[in-house]
């Protein structure tokens, strides 16, 4: 499966290569991480610090789905992309960052499925 974290790609063979992909990925307090499977589907992660969120892609040019976390009145969060633009995003878009983990193993795992145990919504 093609992995771009922060624009650099790589392939990753193995549930194990992307286990330790992943270990990596997390001491990076800010990065931009997308996955893409061979069915089209791809799967993306921004990371501020304590806060994450994922967007699911069923196909290129899809609007997709965006995590779904708990109402936070509004507030945004700021998160740099790879190419150094920083985005706001509504922090209710956030999750547990080990639940995001498990959501990207779960899309490796699976070919492209979106994670169902992960509330979403329409981007």
């Amino acid at each position: 499966m093609n992995v771009s974290f922060n624009a650099a790609d790589t392939v990753v063979g193995s549930v194990e290569e992307l286990g330790l992909a992943l270990d990596r990925f997390h001491e990076e307090q800010q990065f931009e991480l997308w996955l893409s499977a061979p069915t089209g589907r791809a799967i993306a992660m921004l990371r501020n610090g304590e806060h994450a969120w994922l967007m699911h892609l069923r196909f290129s040019g899809d609007d997709g789905f965006v995590t779904k976390g708990e109402d936070n009145g509004g507030q945004l969060v700021a998160y740099r992309l790879a190419n150094g633009q920083v985005d706001e995003h509504p922090l209710s878009w956030c999750i547990d960052l080990e639940q995001c983990y498990k959501a990207i193993a779960y899309f490796f795992v699976n070919d492209g499925a979106r994670p169902e145990f992960v509330s979403w919504q329409k981007a």
